[in-house]
């Protein structure tokens, strides 16, 4: 019997249990490490969803080749600085033989030897080439880019390199919302034209299969606990987790005992984050479409025409956070995501938001 909670729904771990997305880890990483040319990707999908868990899965597999040199960059100030910074570590020969002559810049922490305090571009370009010379590839990651000026330079920085054919890959984590805020921002093209990967649901199978397992339960009951789940990433891990926490054998009783606290659970640390980034018209239109609503309703509960009312319907299909389910009508993806929407439209309730 397992003895210690194999579920784990911190936000950006890899969870003992990984259960398998329909994009395989396996095939982006062989796409990387046999790729002639260098590419970027952009993992995307809503909170909870396992992007940063895939990126991270990913990343681990490409870096059992030992040609490749792992740069990971946070989306702050100073990012070319960051990356010429952790490039020097794996370049080190390279800094004895071409820094040799002048003055000294100090630069986190770390003293470098050029002739001019803004040719960090020229360094950055004699270290790459100097580890390309040694047959060394790149792999950058970034967690959480988005439409911000760290994120734009970067997007030069790499447009430059991959110009001069350096065997440089990255890996981008972002909400979907992002691609709807660069559509006209001609700095994050790279971004547009990155290979997309979309988190999708969790496999059903899996999902029962691992419930079951863990639990040693009747099938029926890893079924329902699955259902709950919807295969949104994060809810599996945490109803899995809650559930362990309270009995690591189980039935129908103590899944509705634990119900309650995954509940609140899944809108604290999910749900909220995700309706406090959504537009107001977004938020309206999220809760005009709860009970299986036509467009024709929904359009005489925002006081909107149907082109109107369709964009904010292809803006939530986009962020993944609803489905066309039959002619005309809708359905949320995220489990209990209508139960959220009563919270917030209950003045009793601690997730009431006044609409």
């Amino acid at each position: 019997m397992i003895k210690t909670n194999p579920f784990n729904p911190t936000f950006g771990d890899i969870p003992e249990l990984f259960l398998q997305a329909e994009n395989n880890p396996q095939d982006v990483a062989n796409l990387i490490r046999e790729s002639k040319f260098s590419r970027s990707f952009f993992i995307t999908g809503v909170r909870g969803s396992g992007k940063t868990v895939y990126m991270t899965k990913v990343t681990s597999l490409i870096t059992q080749d030992k040609n490749f040199i792992h740069i990971d960059l946070l989306n702050k100030d100073g990012i070319l600085e960051s990356l010429v910074n952790k490039l020097y570590y794996a370049s080190k020969s390279f800094l004895e033989q071409a820094l040799s002559s002048i003055e000294t810049i100090s630069m986190g922490g770390l003293s470098f030897k050029f002739s001019q305090t803004d040719n960090l571009e020229i360094l950055l370009d004699e270290i790459m080439e100097d580890l390309s010379s040694k047959g060394k590839k790149i792999l950058i990651t970034i967690d959480e880019v988005d439409d911000s000026k760290p994120i734009q330079e970067f997007a030069q920085i790499f447009a430059a390199l991959k110009r001069k054919n350096y065997s440089i890959f990255c890996l981008m984590t972002g909400l979907p919302e992002l691609v709807l805020n660069i559509q006209n921002n001609k700095k994050l093209t790279f971004l547009l034209r990155s290979e997309k990967i979309v988190m999708t649901p969790l496999n059903n199978t899996a999902m029962v299969q691992t419930y079951q397992k863990v639990f040693d339960c009747p099938i029926e009951i890893a079924i329902k606990m699955a259902h709950l789940t919807a295969g949104y990433s994060y809810a599996f891990q945490l109803l899995g987790y809650l559930a362990f926490e309270q009995s690591p054998s189980l039935n129908a009783d103590s899944i509705e005992s634990v119900r309650k606290i995954y509940e609140f659970s899944l809108f604290d640390n999910a749900y909220q984050k995700i309706f406090e980034g959504l537009s107001e018209l977004d938020k309206q239109y999220l809760i005009a479409i709860q009970g299986n609503k036509k467009l024709e309703e929904v359009c005489k509960i925002m006081g909107k025409d149907k082109v109107f009312v369709s964009q904010y319907r292809r803006r939530a299909i986009e962020r993944k956070l609803i489905k066309p389910a039959r002619y005309g009508i809708v359905e949320y993806t995220l489990p209990l995501f209508s139960e959220y929407i009563d919270a917030i439209q209950d003045p009793d309730s601690i997730f009431y938001l006044g609409y």
